[in-house]
């Protein structure tokens, strides 16, 4: 696993999203350091007075006075306050960019790796599942309609850097398996007791993995629309697992069979 890799999976805070002028704040030392090395656009670097002398936030200003970001150094008080979280002295403003769909990712990429969900209830697990999701090459994460399907402020900050990285795409996934079947793209169905274990699946090609949700599977319609099935077999009589966990799981047992490749 690659240094930017490890780095991004141990990223330490992200904010919140702001709607109005489509920027994510992206909080915290290790976060802004992996952001900036990104060829995003960036707003604004806020930096705490009392933290510009640790080496870290140095090196992160080196990196953003060479990419021309604009900076501006505060105290603790108004960092805080506008910010209202634990920030490590640095918030890094950066421009969500223009929407992205499926379709232009698809004509862009012959062997995307896309997630969908069917349904999520929960911001927090939308969060980690675009962290997870950036950490390990995802295209698009698809968000059905009916569930949680925006980057809100919890799922901003629960990502650390993810929601400002991952494209969020919120459309029907019928519509979604459309477009991918179009494009000869395999499209498989994690769910328990279906399907081979994960790890008998050649995952290291391009696909688009589909998971249930935090209280209902894959729903009957869409499994039909499913090319194949992958489970993740368990012990005793757990039922499933939280999806962000699952999700993690085999993203991250792809990562290591690509790195095997």
């Amino acid at each position: 696993m690659s240094m930017s890799i490890a780095h991004i999976i141990s990223l330490p805070f992200i904010i919140r999203s702001m709607k109005a002028n489509k920027t994510i704040d992206i909080a915290g030392r290790n976060s802004v350091a992996v952001a900036l090395t990104s060829d995003k656009q960036f707003v604004n670097l806020y930096v705490e007075a009392a933290s510009k002398a640790d080496p870290k936030v140095q090196e992160i200003l080196k990196t953003a006075q060479g990419k021309n970001v604009s900076i501006e150094v505060v105290d603790s008080e108004e960092l805080d306050k506008r910010f209202e979280t634990n920030t490590q002295g640095v918030v890094l403003v950066v421009d969500a960019g223009e929407t992205v769909t499926l379709k232009q990712i698809l004509d862009k990429k012959r062997d995307p790796l896309i997630l969908m969900f069917n349904h999520l209830d929960y911001e927090q697990n939308l969060g980690a599942i675009l962290r997870t999701a950036w950490g390990t090459g995802v295209d698009a994460v698809i968000a059905n309609p009916s569930g949680i399907h925006e980057v809100t402020p919890v799922v901003s900050k629960v990502s650390m850097g993810g929601a400002a990285f991952v494209p969020l795409i919120s459309m029907s996934l019928f519509q979604a398996i459309d477009q991918l079947k179009d494009a000869a793209v395999e499209v498989v169905g994690v769910e328990v007791g279906q399907g081979s274990g994960y790890y008998q699946k050649d995952l290291t090609k391009g696909m688009a993995l589909l998971f249930g949700g935090e209280a209902v599977g894959i729903s009957e319609p869409l499994s039909r629309r499913c090319d194949s099935f992958i489970n993740i077999p368990m012990l005793g009589t757990l039922a499933s697992l939280n999806v962000s966990v699952a999700t993690a799981i085999v993203l991250f047992d792809r990562l290591r069979l690509k790195d095997l490749v």
